[in-house]
Protein backbone atom coordinates (compact mmCIF):
# COMPACT_ATOMS: atom_id res chain seq x y z
CA UNK A 1 0.00 0.00 0.00
CA UNK A 2 3.22 2.77 0.74
CA UNK A 3 4.49 2.06 -2.61
CA UNK A 4 1.09 2.70 -4.30
CA UNK A 5 0.93 5.98 -2.51
CA UNK A 6 4.21 6.52 -3.56
CA UNK A 7 4.05 6.14 -6.83
CA UNK A 8 0.68 8.04 -6.58
CA UNK A 9 2.44 10.99 -5.07
CA UNK A 10 5.27 11.27 -7.96
CA UNK A 11 2.60 10.56 -10.72
CA UNK A 12 0.95 13.39 -8.86
CA UNK A 13 4.32 15.97 -9.49
CA UNK A 14 4.48 15.16 -13.18
CA UNK A 15 2.42 17.85 -15.09
CA UNK A 16 -0.81 16.57 -16.62
CA UNK A 17 -0.19 18.41 -20.21
CA UNK A 18 1.83 17.17 -22.37
CA UNK A 19 4.03 19.02 -24.62
CA UNK A 20 4.66 18.21 -28.43
CA UNK A 21 7.23 20.44 -30.62
CA UNK A 22 8.51 20.02 -34.02
CA UNK A 23 12.25 20.57 -34.70
CA UNK A 24 15.30 20.61 -37.36
CA UNK A 25 18.37 19.03 -36.53
CA UNK A 26 21.80 18.75 -38.29
CA UNK A 27 25.60 18.39 -37.19
CA UNK A 28 28.65 16.50 -37.94
CA UNK A 29 29.59 12.62 -37.34
CA UNK A 30 32.23 10.63 -37.70
CA UNK A 31 31.32 6.42 -38.63
CA UNK A 32 34.13 3.73 -37.91
CA UNK A 33 33.29 0.30 -39.22
CA UNK A 34 34.26 -3.15 -37.69
CA UNK A 35 34.34 -6.67 -38.97
CA UNK A 36 33.61 -5.70 -42.47
CA UNK A 37 34.00 -8.35 -45.02
CA UNK A 38 33.34 -7.96 -48.64
CA UNK A 39 34.65 -9.28 -52.14
CA UNK A 40 33.09 -6.23 -53.91
CA UNK A 41 34.14 -3.27 -52.11
CA UNK A 42 35.89 -2.11 -48.74
CA UNK A 43 34.99 0.87 -46.63
CA UNK A 44 37.28 2.78 -44.95
CA UNK A 45 38.34 2.56 -41.11
CA UNK A 46 37.00 5.96 -40.49
CA UNK A 47 34.79 8.23 -42.59
CA UNK A 48 33.52 11.92 -41.89
CA UNK A 49 30.23 13.30 -42.64
CA UNK A 50 27.01 15.41 -41.60
CA UNK A 51 23.58 14.50 -40.91
CA UNK A 52 20.32 16.97 -40.90
CA UNK A 53 16.73 15.70 -40.16
CA UNK A 54 13.38 16.42 -38.39
CA UNK A 55 11.85 15.38 -35.37
CA UNK A 56 8.91 15.17 -33.23
CA UNK A 57 9.20 16.49 -29.60
CA UNK A 58 6.74 14.65 -26.76
CA UNK A 59 7.30 15.67 -23.20
CA UNK A 60 5.55 14.71 -20.33
CA UNK A 61 7.31 16.20 -17.61
CA UNK A 62 10.95 15.16 -17.26
CA UNK A 63 10.48 12.87 -19.64
CA UNK A 64 11.08 13.58 -23.10
CA UNK A 65 10.15 10.99 -26.65
CA UNK A 66 11.88 12.11 -29.63
CA UNK A 67 11.30 10.56 -33.00
CA UNK A 68 12.79 11.47 -35.92
CA UNK A 69 13.87 10.72 -39.27
CA UNK A 70 17.18 11.91 -40.03
CA UNK A 71 19.97 11.83 -43.41
CA UNK A 72 23.05 10.98 -42.82
CA UNK A 73 26.29 10.67 -45.50
CA UNK A 74 29.46 9.84 -45.23
CA UNK A 75 31.64 11.09 -47.94
CA UNK A 76 34.64 8.95 -49.21
CA UNK A 77 33.55 5.98 -47.41
CA UNK A 78 33.30 3.15 -50.24
CA UNK A 79 36.66 2.17 -52.08
CA UNK A 80 36.10 -0.31 -54.40
CA UNK A 81 39.55 -0.92 -56.10
CA UNK A 82 43.04 1.51 -55.78
CA UNK A 83 42.20 3.02 -59.56
CA UNK A 84 38.15 4.09 -59.07
CA UNK A 85 37.66 7.57 -56.83
CA UNK A 86 35.75 6.68 -53.65
CA UNK A 87 32.19 7.28 -52.83
CA UNK A 88 29.46 8.30 -50.18
CA UNK A 89 27.80 6.00 -47.95
CA UNK A 90 24.19 7.22 -47.45
CA UNK A 91 21.86 6.17 -44.15
CA UNK A 92 18.44 6.92 -43.46
CA UNK A 93 17.99 6.83 -39.66
CA UNK A 94 14.76 6.63 -38.26
CA UNK A 95 15.76 7.52 -34.06
CA UNK A 96 13.56 6.90 -31.18
CA UNK A 97 15.22 8.93 -28.34
CA UNK A 98 13.99 8.72 -25.15
CA UNK A 99 15.18 11.72 -22.44
CA UNK A 100 14.95 12.59 -18.81
CA UNK A 101 15.66 16.22 -18.38
CA UNK A 102 17.07 18.06 -14.99
CA UNK A 103 15.30 21.26 -15.18
CA UNK A 104 17.09 24.28 -14.17
CA UNK A 105 16.28 27.80 -14.35
CA UNK A 106 18.80 28.84 -17.50
CA UNK A 107 19.47 25.74 -19.06
CA UNK A 108 18.16 22.00 -18.72
CA UNK A 109 20.77 19.26 -19.54
CA UNK A 110 19.77 15.92 -20.21
CA UNK A 111 20.93 12.05 -21.19
CA UNK A 112 19.26 10.36 -23.49
CA UNK A 113 19.23 6.64 -24.93
CA UNK A 114 17.09 4.82 -27.50
CA UNK A 115 16.83 2.55 -30.70
CA UNK A 116 16.90 3.46 -34.36
CA UNK A 117 16.48 1.81 -37.54
CA UNK A 118 19.33 2.25 -40.05
CA UNK A 119 18.45 1.95 -43.79
CA UNK A 120 21.95 1.68 -45.68
CA UNK A 121 22.57 2.54 -49.11
CA UNK A 122 25.49 3.92 -51.82
CA UNK A 123 25.15 5.70 -55.51
CA UNK A 124 27.37 2.82 -56.44
CA UNK A 125 25.01 -0.12 -57.94
CA UNK A 126 27.38 -2.70 -57.07
CA UNK A 127 27.77 -1.43 -53.57
CA UNK A 128 23.96 -0.54 -53.13
CA UNK A 129 23.26 -3.91 -53.92
CA UNK A 130 25.73 -5.92 -51.51
CA UNK A 131 24.30 -3.64 -48.46
CA UNK A 132 21.73 -4.94 -46.53
CA UNK A 133 18.04 -3.85 -45.50
CA UNK A 134 16.91 -1.95 -42.38
CA UNK A 135 19.66 -2.61 -39.56
CA UNK A 136 18.70 -2.01 -35.72
CA UNK A 137 20.82 0.20 -33.98
CA UNK A 138 21.43 1.58 -30.68
CA UNK A 139 22.46 5.04 -28.96
CA UNK A 140 23.02 7.38 -25.51
CA UNK A 141 24.10 10.58 -25.44
CA UNK A 142 24.35 13.74 -23.41
CA UNK A 143 22.95 17.12 -23.94
CA UNK A 144 21.66 20.47 -22.77
CA UNK A 145 18.62 22.78 -23.56
CA UNK A 146 18.21 26.34 -23.89
CA UNK A 147 15.02 28.29 -23.66
CA UNK A 148 15.53 31.64 -25.28
CA UNK A 149 11.87 31.86 -27.06
CA UNK A 150 12.91 28.54 -28.66
CA UNK A 151 14.70 26.08 -27.63
CA UNK A 152 18.17 25.00 -29.17
CA UNK A 153 19.58 22.01 -27.69
CA UNK A 154 23.67 20.80 -28.66
CA UNK A 155 24.09 17.04 -27.80
CA UNK A 156 26.67 14.48 -28.22
CA UNK A 157 25.72 10.43 -28.35
CA UNK A 158 27.57 7.27 -29.45
CA UNK A 159 25.51 4.54 -31.50
CA UNK A 160 26.57 1.32 -32.86
CA UNK A 161 24.34 -0.90 -35.36
CA UNK A 162 23.04 -4.14 -33.75
CA UNK A 163 23.90 -6.69 -36.81
CA UNK A 164 25.88 -6.44 -40.02
CA UNK A 165 25.28 -3.92 -42.16
CA UNK A 166 26.22 -6.24 -45.47
CA UNK A 167 24.20 -9.20 -47.16
CA UNK A 168 25.36 -12.39 -46.94
CA UNK A 169 27.79 -11.49 -43.81
CA UNK A 170 28.73 -14.86 -42.69
CA UNK A 171 30.65 -13.41 -39.68
CA UNK A 172 27.02 -11.01 -39.37
CA UNK A 173 29.98 -8.89 -37.84
CA UNK A 174 29.99 -5.37 -40.29
CA UNK A 175 28.92 -3.08 -37.77
CA UNK A 176 28.96 0.85 -37.89
CA UNK A 177 29.93 2.59 -34.51
CA UNK A 178 28.77 6.22 -34.66
CA UNK A 179 29.79 9.41 -32.95
CA UNK A 180 27.35 12.28 -33.75
CA UNK A 181 27.74 15.92 -32.31
CA UNK A 182 24.29 17.42 -33.65
CA UNK A 183 22.67 21.22 -33.11
CA UNK A 184 18.65 21.23 -32.92
CA UNK A 185 16.35 23.72 -32.99
CA UNK A 186 12.89 23.31 -31.29
CA UNK A 187 9.83 25.28 -32.59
Amino acid sequence: MRRILALLIAFSAIPAVAVAQIGITGGFNRDSFSGFESTTFRLADQADGFNTGIFLDFEIGNVGIRPALIYRQLQDAVMEDPESAPTSLEFVEVPLDIRLKARLPIISPYVLAGPSVLFPSSARPGVDQALAGARLSFGFGIGAEWDIGFRIWPEIRYSTSVGGIVKNDPSDKSRVNTFIARLGITF
